[in-house]
Protein backbone atom coordinates (compact mmCIF):
# COMPACT_ATOMS: atom_id res chain seq x y z
CA UNK A 1 0.00 0.00 0.00
CA UNK A 2 2.87 2.29 0.79
CA UNK A 3 4.23 1.45 -2.66
CA UNK A 4 0.97 2.52 -4.31
CA UNK A 5 0.98 5.83 -2.45
CA UNK A 6 4.52 6.57 -3.58
CA UNK A 7 3.58 5.82 -7.22
CA UNK A 8 0.56 8.08 -6.90
CA UNK A 9 2.73 10.94 -5.65
CA UNK A 10 5.13 10.39 -8.50
CA UNK A 11 2.36 10.88 -11.11
CA UNK A 12 1.17 14.21 -9.73
CA UNK A 13 1.54 17.23 -12.08
CA UNK A 14 4.26 19.82 -11.48
CA UNK A 15 3.25 22.82 -9.49
CA UNK A 16 4.33 26.35 -10.58
CA UNK A 17 4.76 28.83 -7.86
CA UNK A 18 3.98 32.39 -9.01
CA UNK A 19 5.32 35.04 -6.77
CA UNK A 20 3.92 38.56 -6.63
CA UNK A 21 5.97 41.18 -8.47
CA UNK A 22 5.63 43.64 -5.63
CA UNK A 23 6.20 43.12 -1.95
CA UNK A 24 2.76 44.32 -0.93
CA UNK A 25 0.77 42.40 -3.47
CA UNK A 26 -0.50 43.50 -6.91
CA UNK A 27 0.28 41.92 -10.27
CA UNK A 28 2.51 38.91 -10.47
CA UNK A 29 5.15 38.35 -13.17
CA UNK A 30 2.90 36.12 -15.28
CA UNK A 31 0.20 38.72 -15.61
CA UNK A 32 2.72 41.41 -16.38
CA UNK A 33 4.10 39.23 -19.19
CA UNK A 34 0.60 38.66 -20.58
CA UNK A 35 -0.18 42.38 -20.52
CA UNK A 36 3.09 43.16 -22.30
CA UNK A 37 2.26 40.56 -24.95
CA UNK A 38 -1.17 42.10 -25.48
CA UNK A 39 0.38 45.55 -25.89
CA UNK A 40 2.84 44.19 -28.47
CA UNK A 41 0.02 42.52 -30.41
CA UNK A 42 -2.01 45.73 -30.42
CA UNK A 43 1.00 47.71 -31.68
CA UNK A 44 1.61 45.13 -34.39
CA UNK A 45 -2.01 45.25 -35.51
CA UNK A 46 -1.90 49.03 -35.64
CA UNK A 47 1.29 48.92 -37.75
CA UNK A 48 -0.26 46.49 -40.17
CA UNK A 49 -3.25 48.77 -40.59
CA UNK A 50 -0.93 51.61 -41.63
CA UNK A 51 1.07 49.49 -44.07
CA UNK A 52 -1.69 47.67 -45.85
CA UNK A 53 -0.67 46.00 -49.11
CA UNK A 54 -3.00 48.23 -51.15
CA UNK A 55 -1.28 51.39 -49.85
CA UNK A 56 2.13 50.41 -51.23
CA UNK A 57 2.83 52.51 -54.37
CA UNK A 58 4.42 50.74 -57.26
CA UNK A 59 4.41 51.03 -61.11
CA UNK A 60 3.33 54.70 -61.30
CA UNK A 61 3.64 55.50 -65.01
CA UNK A 62 3.69 59.29 -64.62
CA UNK A 63 5.42 59.54 -61.24
CA UNK A 64 4.40 60.13 -57.62
CA UNK A 65 3.12 63.34 -56.06
CA UNK A 66 2.28 63.69 -52.36
CA UNK A 67 2.48 59.92 -51.90
CA UNK A 68 0.00 59.05 -54.65
CA UNK A 69 0.30 58.13 -58.32
CA UNK A 70 -0.09 61.07 -60.70
CA UNK A 71 -3.01 60.78 -63.07
CA UNK A 72 -2.69 63.48 -65.81
CA UNK A 73 -5.72 64.58 -67.77
CA UNK A 74 -4.25 63.20 -71.01
CA UNK A 75 -1.98 60.25 -71.73
CA UNK A 76 1.20 60.03 -73.79
CA UNK A 77 -0.60 58.79 -76.91
CA UNK A 78 -2.90 61.81 -76.88
CA UNK A 79 0.08 64.13 -76.38
CA UNK A 80 1.88 62.64 -79.41
CA UNK A 81 -1.29 62.95 -81.49
CA UNK A 82 -1.56 66.62 -80.53
CA UNK A 83 2.04 67.21 -81.57
CA UNK A 84 1.24 65.67 -84.96
CA UNK A 85 -1.40 68.35 -85.53
CA UNK A 86 1.10 71.05 -84.60
CA UNK A 87 3.65 69.56 -87.00
CA UNK A 88 1.13 69.66 -89.84
CA UNK A 89 0.71 73.40 -89.26
CA UNK A 90 4.32 73.99 -90.31
CA UNK A 91 3.28 73.36 -93.92
CA UNK A 92 1.88 76.92 -93.90
CA UNK A 93 5.20 78.47 -92.79
CA UNK A 94 7.00 80.32 -95.56
CA UNK A 95 10.45 78.87 -94.87
CA UNK A 96 12.38 75.61 -94.96
CA UNK A 97 10.40 74.61 -91.85
CA UNK A 98 7.51 73.86 -94.20
CA UNK A 99 9.35 70.59 -94.95
CA UNK A 100 8.92 69.36 -91.37
CA UNK A 101 5.47 67.75 -91.85
CA UNK A 102 6.83 65.61 -94.67
CA UNK A 103 10.12 64.54 -93.10
CA UNK A 104 9.05 63.91 -89.49
CA UNK A 105 8.52 60.45 -88.00
CA UNK A 106 5.73 60.65 -85.40
CA UNK A 107 5.69 56.86 -85.08
CA UNK A 108 9.08 57.16 -83.36
CA UNK A 109 8.03 60.02 -81.08
CA UNK A 110 8.11 59.81 -77.30
CA UNK A 111 6.31 61.83 -74.66
CA UNK A 112 7.20 62.61 -71.04
CA UNK A 113 4.92 64.18 -68.47
CA UNK A 114 6.31 67.01 -66.32
CA UNK A 115 4.24 66.93 -63.10
CA UNK A 116 5.69 70.07 -61.52
CA UNK A 117 4.52 72.25 -64.42
CA UNK A 118 1.64 70.07 -65.64
CA UNK A 119 3.08 69.94 -69.16
CA UNK A 120 3.97 67.32 -71.76
CA UNK A 121 7.34 67.22 -73.51
CA UNK A 122 7.06 65.46 -76.87
CA UNK A 123 10.14 64.67 -78.99
CA UNK A 124 9.57 63.92 -82.67
CA UNK A 125 12.52 62.83 -84.86
CA UNK A 126 12.79 64.23 -88.37
CA UNK A 127 15.08 63.90 -91.39
CA UNK A 128 16.74 67.10 -92.61
CA UNK A 129 17.06 66.85 -96.43
CA UNK A 130 19.20 70.01 -96.42
CA UNK A 131 21.80 68.36 -94.14
CA UNK A 132 22.50 65.14 -96.04
CA UNK A 133 19.40 63.50 -94.57
CA UNK A 134 20.78 63.72 -91.04
CA UNK A 135 18.39 62.80 -88.23
CA UNK A 136 17.39 65.52 -85.76
CA UNK A 137 14.40 66.12 -83.51
CA UNK A 138 11.84 68.79 -82.78
CA UNK A 139 10.41 69.05 -79.26
CA UNK A 140 7.02 70.42 -78.29
CA UNK A 141 6.06 71.61 -74.81
CA UNK A 142 2.32 71.12 -74.46
CA UNK A 143 -0.09 72.28 -71.77
CA UNK A 144 -1.32 69.43 -69.60
CA UNK A 145 -4.73 71.11 -69.40
CA UNK A 146 -5.65 71.18 -73.10
CA UNK A 147 -2.55 69.99 -75.02
CA UNK A 148 -2.08 73.43 -76.59
CA UNK A 149 1.41 74.44 -77.72
CA UNK A 150 3.46 76.22 -75.04
CA UNK A 151 6.77 76.27 -76.90
CA UNK A 152 8.81 74.39 -79.50
CA UNK A 153 12.50 73.58 -79.67
CA UNK A 154 14.28 72.60 -82.89
CA UNK A 155 17.50 70.63 -82.88
CA UNK A 156 19.86 71.57 -85.67
CA UNK A 157 23.17 70.52 -87.12
CA UNK A 158 26.37 71.23 -85.20
CA UNK A 159 29.19 73.07 -86.99
CA UNK A 160 31.86 70.83 -88.48
CA UNK A 161 34.58 73.18 -87.34
CA UNK A 162 34.99 76.28 -85.22
CA UNK A 163 36.58 79.28 -86.87
CA UNK A 164 37.68 82.65 -85.57
CA UNK A 165 34.77 84.71 -86.93
CA UNK A 166 32.65 86.36 -84.24
CA UNK A 167 29.04 87.49 -84.08
CA UNK A 168 29.35 91.04 -82.76
CA UNK A 169 25.81 92.32 -83.19
CA UNK A 170 22.42 91.41 -84.62
CA UNK A 171 22.95 90.31 -88.22
CA UNK A 172 26.67 91.13 -88.07
CA UNK A 173 29.55 88.64 -88.22
CA UNK A 174 33.06 90.05 -87.86
CA UNK A 175 35.42 88.27 -90.25
CA UNK A 176 38.67 87.14 -88.68
CA UNK A 177 41.86 88.40 -90.28
CA UNK A 178 40.12 91.01 -92.43
CA UNK A 179 40.81 94.71 -92.04
CA UNK A 180 38.63 97.75 -92.37
CA UNK A 181 38.63 99.48 -95.70
CA UNK A 182 40.73 102.62 -95.78
CA UNK A 183 37.64 104.77 -96.06
CA UNK A 184 35.08 106.37 -93.76
CA UNK A 185 31.86 107.09 -95.62
CA UNK A 186 30.53 106.10 -98.00
CA UNK A 187 31.45 102.61 -96.82
CA UNK A 188 31.91 99.87 -99.44
CA UNK A 189 29.28 97.12 -99.44
CA UNK A 190 29.53 94.04 -101.68
CA UNK A 191 26.45 92.05 -102.63
CA UNK A 192 27.73 88.61 -103.69
CA UNK A 193 25.52 85.90 -105.15
CA UNK A 194 25.21 83.08 -107.62
CA UNK A 195 22.35 84.13 -109.98
CA UNK A 196 20.89 80.62 -109.65
CA UNK A 197 21.02 80.46 -105.85
CA UNK A 198 17.66 80.51 -104.03
CA UNK A 199 16.80 84.08 -103.10
CA UNK A 200 19.40 85.60 -105.43
CA UNK A 201 17.03 88.07 -107.11
CA UNK A 202 14.97 88.87 -104.02
CA UNK A 203 18.25 89.53 -102.19
CA UNK A 204 19.40 91.70 -105.08
CA UNK A 205 16.24 93.77 -104.80
CA UNK A 206 16.92 94.25 -101.07
CA UNK A 207 20.49 95.32 -101.78
CA UNK A 208 19.32 97.85 -104.38
CA UNK A 209 16.77 99.20 -101.89
CA UNK A 210 19.46 99.56 -99.19
CA UNK A 211 21.58 101.53 -101.65
CA UNK A 212 18.70 103.96 -101.98
CA UNK A 213 17.92 104.14 -98.26
CA UNK A 214 21.55 104.79 -97.29
CA UNK A 215 22.29 107.08 -100.23
CA UNK A 216 25.60 108.87 -99.68
CA UNK A 217 26.52 106.59 -96.74
CA UNK A 218 27.43 103.43 -98.63
CA UNK A 219 28.75 102.42 -102.01
CA UNK A 220 26.96 99.24 -103.09
CA UNK A 221 28.58 96.99 -105.66
CA UNK A 222 27.10 93.82 -107.14
CA UNK A 223 29.25 90.72 -107.64
CA UNK A 224 28.12 87.57 -109.41
CA UNK A 225 29.84 84.22 -109.03
CA UNK A 226 29.09 80.72 -110.28
CA UNK A 227 28.86 77.92 -107.74
CA UNK A 228 27.19 74.52 -107.62
CA UNK A 229 23.83 76.21 -108.21
CA UNK A 230 25.07 77.21 -111.67
CA UNK A 231 27.05 74.05 -112.32
CA UNK A 232 23.94 71.87 -112.23
CA UNK A 233 22.82 73.49 -115.51
CA UNK A 234 26.09 73.08 -117.40
CA UNK A 235 25.32 69.65 -118.82
CA UNK A 236 21.96 70.72 -120.23
CA UNK A 237 22.63 74.30 -121.37
CA UNK A 238 26.39 74.61 -121.54
CA UNK A 239 28.67 76.87 -119.53
CA UNK A 240 28.36 79.96 -121.78
CA UNK A 241 24.56 80.09 -121.81
CA UNK A 242 24.35 79.29 -118.09
CA UNK A 243 26.77 82.04 -117.11
CA UNK A 244 25.39 84.61 -119.57
CA UNK A 245 22.93 85.98 -117.02
CA UNK A 246 25.85 86.91 -114.76
CA UNK A 247 27.49 88.84 -117.60
CA UNK A 248 24.31 90.82 -118.28
CA UNK A 249 23.77 91.57 -114.60
CA UNK A 250 27.34 92.86 -114.34
CA UNK A 251 26.95 95.07 -117.41
CA UNK A 252 23.60 96.44 -116.27
CA UNK A 253 25.23 97.45 -112.99
CA UNK A 254 28.05 99.13 -114.94
CA UNK A 255 25.45 101.37 -116.61
CA UNK A 256 23.58 101.90 -113.32
CA UNK A 257 20.57 100.08 -114.77
CA UNK A 258 20.64 96.97 -112.62
CA UNK A 259 17.40 97.87 -110.82
CA UNK A 260 15.43 97.99 -114.07
CA UNK A 261 17.15 95.00 -115.66
CA UNK A 262 16.88 92.68 -112.62
CA UNK A 263 13.22 93.58 -112.15
CA UNK A 264 12.47 92.71 -115.80
CA UNK A 265 14.49 89.48 -115.63
CA UNK A 266 12.58 88.43 -112.52
CA UNK A 267 9.36 88.47 -114.54
CA UNK A 268 10.66 85.88 -117.02
CA UNK A 269 13.26 83.93 -115.04
CA UNK A 270 12.10 80.52 -113.78
CA UNK A 271 15.45 79.36 -112.45
CA UNK A 272 16.70 77.92 -115.74
CA UNK A 273 19.25 79.61 -118.03
CA UNK A 274 17.85 82.18 -120.45
CA UNK A 275 18.99 82.46 -124.04
CA UNK A 276 21.42 85.20 -125.06
CA UNK A 277 18.79 86.75 -127.33
CA UNK A 278 16.24 86.93 -124.47
CA UNK A 279 18.79 88.52 -122.16
CA UNK A 280 19.89 91.03 -124.81
CA UNK A 281 16.35 92.14 -125.63
CA UNK A 282 15.56 92.44 -121.91
CA UNK A 283 18.68 94.57 -121.39
CA UNK A 284 17.80 96.94 -124.24
CA UNK A 285 14.23 97.13 -122.97
CA UNK A 286 15.59 98.06 -119.53
CA UNK A 287 17.30 101.16 -120.98
CA UNK A 288 20.87 99.90 -121.44
CA UNK A 289 22.93 101.55 -124.18
CA UNK A 290 23.53 98.95 -126.91
CA UNK A 291 27.08 99.91 -127.86
CA UNK A 292 28.21 100.16 -124.23
CA UNK A 293 26.51 96.84 -123.52
CA UNK A 294 28.32 95.11 -126.37
CA UNK A 295 31.69 96.47 -125.22
CA UNK A 296 31.01 95.40 -121.65
CA UNK A 297 29.93 91.89 -122.62
CA UNK A 298 33.15 91.42 -124.58
CA UNK A 299 35.22 91.91 -121.43
CA UNK A 300 32.77 90.78 -118.73
CA UNK A 301 34.33 87.35 -118.24
CA UNK A 302 37.56 88.87 -116.96
CA UNK A 303 35.65 91.18 -114.62
CA UNK A 304 33.62 88.26 -113.25
CA UNK A 305 36.83 86.36 -112.58
CA UNK A 306 37.97 89.25 -110.36
CA UNK A 307 34.63 89.12 -108.55
CA UNK A 308 35.11 85.40 -107.95
CA UNK A 309 38.51 86.13 -106.40
CA UNK A 310 36.90 88.77 -104.18
CA UNK A 311 34.35 86.20 -102.98
CA UNK A 312 37.17 83.74 -102.33
CA UNK A 313 39.08 86.32 -100.28
CA UNK A 314 36.07 86.73 -98.00
CA UNK A 315 35.50 82.96 -97.85
CA UNK A 316 31.99 83.24 -99.26
CA UNK A 317 30.57 79.72 -99.18
CA UNK A 318 26.81 80.26 -99.36
CA UNK A 319 25.02 82.97 -101.31
CA UNK A 320 23.52 85.51 -101.36
CA UNK A 321 25.90 87.19 -98.91
CA UNK A 322 26.81 90.80 -98.20
CA UNK A 323 30.20 92.10 -97.04
CA UNK A 324 30.06 95.44 -95.22
CA UNK A 325 33.10 97.72 -94.93
CA UNK A 326 35.46 94.87 -95.90
CA UNK A 327 35.13 93.38 -92.40
CA UNK A 328 31.57 92.26 -91.65
CA UNK A 329 29.47 89.52 -93.18
CA UNK A 330 25.69 89.57 -93.31
CA UNK A 331 22.73 88.46 -95.45
CA UNK A 332 20.19 90.60 -97.34
CA UNK A 333 17.55 90.18 -94.64
CA UNK A 334 19.81 91.55 -91.88
CA UNK A 335 22.11 93.83 -93.89
CA UNK A 336 20.50 96.95 -92.43
CA UNK A 337 21.65 95.95 -88.95
CA UNK A 338 25.23 95.39 -90.12
CA UNK A 339 25.29 98.74 -91.93
CA UNK A 340 23.95 100.57 -88.88
CA UNK A 341 26.51 98.82 -86.67
CA UNK A 342 29.35 99.88 -88.97
CA UNK A 343 28.16 103.47 -89.27
CA UNK A 344 27.74 103.75 -85.50
CA UNK A 345 31.33 102.59 -84.98
CA UNK A 346 32.58 105.13 -87.53
CA UNK A 347 30.62 107.93 -85.82
CA UNK A 348 31.85 106.93 -82.36
CA UNK A 349 35.49 106.90 -83.56
CA UNK A 350 35.06 110.43 -84.89
CA UNK A 351 33.83 111.73 -81.54
CA UNK A 352 36.71 110.22 -79.59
Amino acid sequence: MAKRQSEKKATREAVFIVKPALKHGGLDYLHISLIALVIILIALAFSLSLFKPNSIIRNCQYGILNGTCIQPKYNSTQAITASGKILASYSFVNSSLSLLPYYSEPNKANASYLPNSNEWLVNVPYIDPLANNSMFSISFLLSGSNLSLVNSYLQSINPNMQGNNTVVSLGTVQLSGKVYCQTTTPIPVYYITDPYAPGAFSGLAKAINLSSIYHGKLNMSYDFIFTNFSARWYSGYGVLQTQAIGNYLFCSAAQNKIAQFSANVTNIFDGRPLSNDTLYQTAIGSGLNASSLNACLANSTTSLDYQAKLAGFYNVVSTPQIIVDCRYSTIPETAGYAINYTLSRINSSRTQ
